[in-house]
This record gives C-alpha cells, structure tokens and sequence, in this order.
C-alpha cells in the first residue's frame, strides 16, 4: 500500500543568457521611464527649486506650474483633437476601403497597381515634405486643417492598407458566400461583415493613427502659421523655448507636457484591449 509521495520541488536556475536579458530589459526599462519619472517631478517644482535641486522630489508640491499651463494649452487641445480626429477616420475609411477591393475583387493590374502603392513605403517621408507642400500651397490650403489633414492620410495609405489588406483576406470566405446567396451588396458586405470582424486590426490602425496625428510637429508647424489654428506640439515647442529663454526654468512647459498626455492615456486606456488583440492577430496572420 503506497502511503504518500511527497516531491522535492525544482529549483528555478536561471542562465547566463536569460540573466543578460533581464539585465537589458532592466536597462531599456529604466531609460523608458526615467524621462517620465523627471517630467513629473519637475513640473511641480517652483524655478528656484528646479535650479537647485533639479533631480529630487521637493516640498510642498507647486501645483501652480498646471493651472499656468492649463491657460496655454486648453485652446490648442480642441485644435489638435478635431485633426487628429478626423486624420483618424479618414485613414480608416480610406485604407480598409482599398484593402477591401483589394481583398474582394479581382480586376486588371491588380498586383501591380498593389506593388505601386507598396513602393511609396520605401521613400523616405522627409524627402516629400517640399512636394507635398508645393501642392498644398498651390490648392491655397496652407494655414487650414484640411492642409494638415489630407497630406497625412495620404501618407498613412500604403502601410495601413497593407496592415488591413493582411486581416481581410484571412477573413471566412464561407460568410461572403452566404451573403451573396442572400443577396447582400458590396457595400453591405463592407459595413455588415468585413468591419465588424475587423474591430481589433481597426483599433490597431486606429490608435497609432491617432497617435501619430496628435505628437506631429513636422508638417503642422509648416502648414499652420496662425496662432488660433495651431496644434499642441507646436505651441509647446514654441512656448518652452521662450519659457526657458525667460526663466531658465522647464517647471511649466512639462507641467503643460503631463496635461496634453492625458488624452492619449484616456484613449490608450480604452482602447488597449483591442489594440493588443490586433497586434496579436496581425502578427498570426503575417
């Protein structure tokens, strides 16, 4: 009769490779979040406690430093929201648009007018800034949104669509041909299955749009001179220069950099889940 067996649990050893990368991923990990670690100190320092004690947490917090920002940055929050809004559902619409005709249908010079569009990927975005501002300035949309706007979807095609074209064609082909017999158009095939199956590669696209759209500095600062239609990235660039300049001082400027980083964790925080679930699937289905 057995009467008990008791094992001796195993002992966890660690190797030289897995040590290095955990000593690595230590070091990426502290030079990811040091910045941030400053950003916030700093922004509730008075200037005379930034000056002399610049690396460590003083007392009382100077929560003075967020409402100076505040009055700075709240009217550039709603030009940068609505831009990088709309650059958003732009790009969505256009690139799964293309990759669902690319997906579904089949017509002459399919590959090739595909391999053009792929080609665009490989120049350099900085080498078609005087192109593309050419153009705009020719169309006289330099100084307004949609000059911001259209460029930048534009530019987001050829690699958003390849993202999508990827997703769609692992789509069940057995739910089209049911839609077919039941006699479902393109178009309600395009809303009423390929989109809502498509949710988290859309999420995906759609977040790093909007990312994107929010932290440019490049293209908005060329094409909007007018204080009143500026975006927050070049309002801030602009105003910690001339802040330091004055004050020798970044305590306000990061105090207005932790205020204009609450949206995109607000968005990121809702829409994590998805984001996550299109990386995974996208990464599957490459």
């Amino acid at each position: 009769m057995i009467t008990g067996y008791s094992q001796k649990p195993k002992k966890f050893k660690l190797s030289v490779s897995q040590i290095i990368l955990n000593v690595v991923i230590c070091v990426l990990l502290f030079l990811s979040l040091y910045p941030i670690y400053m950003m916030l100190i700093k922004s509730v320092k008075t200037i005379d406690q930034e000056i002399h004690t610049g690396f460590k947490l003083t007392f009382p917090f100077y929560f003075e430093n967020y409402s100076l920002a505040w009055q700075l940055v709240h009217s550039y929050i709603l030009n940068t929201f609505v831009i990088a809004i709309v650059t958003t559902v732009g790009i969505l619409f256009v690139c799964s648009a293309m990759a669902y005709g690319f997906t579904r249908y089949e017509f002459w010079g399919k590959d090739a007018l595909f391999m053009m569009v792929l080609a665009i990927m490989m120049i350099p975005s900085i080498l078609t800034i005087i192109p593309q501002y050419s153009m705009v300035k020719e169309f006289n949309m330099v100084n307004t949104r949609e000059g911001v706007i259209l460029p930048t979807i534009a530019g987001a095609v050829p690699m958003g669509m390849l993202l999508l074209r990827t997703f769609f064609n692992g789509l069940p082909q057995g739910l089209f041909e049911a839609a077919d017999l039941d006699g479902a158009s393109a178009i309600e095939k395009y809303f009423l299955i390929t989109l809502p199956l498509s949710l988290p590669i859309m999420a995906t696209l759609g977040l790093t749009s909007f990312l994107n759209s929010w932290n440019d500095l490049i293209w908005p600062q060329l094409i909007l001179r007018k204080d009143e239609l500026q975006t927050i990235s070049v309002a801030m660039n602009s105003f910690t220069t001339n802040y330091y300049k004055t004050t020798h001082s970044y305590a306000v400027p990061l105090a207005g950099y932790v205020i204009v980083s609450l949206p995109l964790i607000l968005v990121f925080s809702f829409t994590s889940k998805q984001f996550m679930a299109g990386l995974t699937s996208g990464a599957f289905k490459m």
